[in-house]
């Protein structure tokens, strides 16, 4: 059985590339949205934008990690829908960690004094020794605990229940049960332990899903 594949994404080529390097059976590939294309590739928002227009789909495969755009109720759901995940880590924790020294090392108060030509010489921080708090330790967590223990930093975990990082120095774990299910007296222990998580952080980072279950933490 062969199957048809789309690819919507603004590096389609460079997918199609690397699809085409694997060699795959029964594979071809399609230029635009239409009625025999059963596989998408690509980005989600540009995927619910085209399912409309592919009746026959059946896998659609996300680039990112989240596919909010399509968990949208009013969205198709007769198709199998897949993420790309343990891929995001070190490029996420290289781009959060930049910032922190950017911000410790006044880099960009920096750069805009040397674009004034004055001099700068204020004193800057270090990340050594802050403490870093992070929401989510998934894969994107653990790496970013991983690279903040490499700068001497302190390390909070909030997590439902995983503890698989070993460089994460303390967890705290809120209630397992759907809010709407807590008790006031569940729903007051729950946010106190998101407050002793926050409670002396230098820098705090969200990773956790957009979920219903996340949303306006």
């Amino acid at each position: 059985m062969s199957h048809k594949l789309l690819i919507l994404a603004q590096d389609k080529d460079q997918y199609r590339a690397l699809i085409e390097e694997a060699q795959l059976e029964d594979l071809e590939f399609a230029t635009q949205p239409a009625d025999d294309v059963d596989i998408v590739l690509g980005e989600p928002s540009l995927i619910k934008a085209a399912l409309g227009s592919l009746p026959a789909l059946d896998w659609a495969q996300s680039i990112w990690a989240g596919v909010e755009p399509l968990l949208d109720p009013a969205a198709r759901r007769d198709y199998v829908l897949t993420n790309a995940r343990g891929v995001f880590g070190e490029l996420m924790s290289e781009y959060v960690i930049g910032y922190l020294l950017a911000h410790e090392r006044k880099i960009f108060q920096r750069h805009e004094a040397q674009k004034n030509k004055l001099w700068e010489d204020s004193d800057t921080g270090t990340l050594r020794g802050k403490t870093i708090g992070l929401l989510g330790v998934g894969s994107i967590g653990a790496e970013v605990a991983l690279t903040a223990k490499f700068f001497g930093m302190n390390v909070r975990g909030y997590t439902v229940e995983s503890e698989t990082s070993t460089h994460v120095d303390r967890y705290y774990h809120p209630t397992l049960e759907s809010d709407s299910l807590l008790s006031d007296i569940q729903v007051q222990q729950q946010a106190a332990v998101l407050q002793s998580f926050a409670h002396g952080l230098d820098y705090l980072v969200n990773i956790l899903p957009n979920t219903k279950d996340t949303r306006k933490i």
